[in-house]
């Protein structure tokens, strides 16, 4: 079939870029060194279709995707992200892709799309958000209890959840369409507990600031933003509920949270330390002076990014929402092997060894990370 010509893969650079990897790093995905991967970045090297594909599954994304837009239909979604500057061109089309093989495949089963309640909120009202925090909990019908896995219970009620390599300094972002439902991106190479977060915060963003999803570029990274105060007062809302949360602390007698504890709570609730700090002083457990003190420990101890003990990420070989909704598809003859390698973005052997697995026990329907 010949060789691909340099013009044609002028994405590869973009979408490396967006998935944060060097190009020593994907060099070592495809089997090739970082000076051939700079070479086709720069187009004084052609790559063969071959390569091509080896370089799409390792960035994740279909082959279509590396090659220069055509002049067909753009994306299709509503996106937000609080940095707009990292939903680039290319990661939008990926995004925009993946979510429309997503519909496809809920179309053909009769799914209906999930679309989240939309409550707009001009400015921060924490009474607001807690109330609408726990109407979701109970939405997802958790009562008081820890929640195991956030992005497990999300898809359960049919939310589609994309996790896909991003840049380290972005968590996450999200999309909308009314016909569509909503959608969350994860960045899947950061800690599972973050990515709970993220999720939530997310979540948040498509419940009160919807109408934001067709004005692009009005998310901010400014954590002081009242939009940013309201998704992360909702994220930890709905993972430290308020009467359960109240309930372990009630003992406490001490201005701060001491270290036994919360690692206790980070156990239980699978959130980070600094989160049960922040939910504390957004309660009036502890004050803001302790609360700015004890995260500046943390964050000298382990970093901004990470904590200690590691969360263990959900048990290998569960299944996200769409890899189940895909096998039905399968199983059902509605698409072809090929097809369902192609959705979920996987080697056609792989798929089908999953499908073995899945034939013998189709009731393992969780994320793995």
């Amino acid at each position: 079939m010949g060789e691909v010509t340099a013009p044609a893969v002028t994405r590869i650079r973009e979408l490396r870029e967006s998935a944060g990897l060097s190009q020593e790093a994907l060099g070592e995905r495809v089997g090739v060194t970082r000076q051939t991967v700079a070479a086709w970045e720069r187009g004084e090297r052609d790559v063969g279709l071959a390569q091509l594909a080896r370089v799409a599954l390792a960035l994740g994304v279909q082959l279509d995707d590396l090659f220069e837009d055509g002049p067909g239909e753009g994306p299709r979604l509503l996106f937000r992200a609080d940095d707009p500057k990292a939903l680039t061109p290319a990661l939008r089309a990926v995004v925009d892709r993946k979510v429309g093989d997503y519909v496809a495949i809920e179309s053909m089963l009769g799914e209906a799309p999930f679309v989240p309640e939309s409550r707009p909120m001009e400015g921060f009202d924490p009474y607001e958000v807690e109330d609408v925090a726990e109407r979701v909990r109970d939405g997802l019908g958790v009562d008081d209890a820890p929640i195991d896995d956030a992005i497990e219970l999300l898809e359960s009620i049919g939310m589609k959840v994309v996790r896909h390599p991003l840049p380290n300094s972005v968590s996450g972002f999200s999309a909308f369409r009314e016909d569509w439902g909503g959608v969350i991106v994860i960045n899947a190479s950061h800690p599972i507990d973050r990515q709970y977060f993220t999720a939530l915060h997310e979540l948040g963003h498509l419940i009160f600031h919807r109408r934001e999803y067709s004005a692009p570029g009005t998310g901010t990274t400014n954590p002081k933003d009242p939009r940013e105060k309201v998704a992360n007062h909702f994220a930890s809302a709905v993972l430290l509920p308020r009467r359960a949360f109240l309930k372990d602390l009630r003992r406490l007698r001490l201005p701060w949270i001491p270290d036994p504890v919360l690692v206790d709570l980070r156990l239980k609730y699978k959130v980070s330390m600094r989160t049960v700090v922040l939910r504390a002083k957004s309660l009036g457990i502890i004050g803001g002076r302790q609360a700015g003190q004890q995260i500046g420990v943390l964050n000298k101890r382990f970093g901004r990014d990470r904590e200690e003990p590691v969360l263990r990420a959900p048990q290998a070989g569960r299944r996200s929402r769409l890899e189940v909704l895909t096998f039905q598809a399968l199983v059902g003859d509605l698409i072809t092997g090929s097809r369902a390698a192609e959705v979920l973005g996987k080697p056609l052997r792989e798929v089908r060894e999953e499908l073995k697995r899945y034939l013998t026990d189709p009731v393992s329907e969780a994320v793995e990370a």
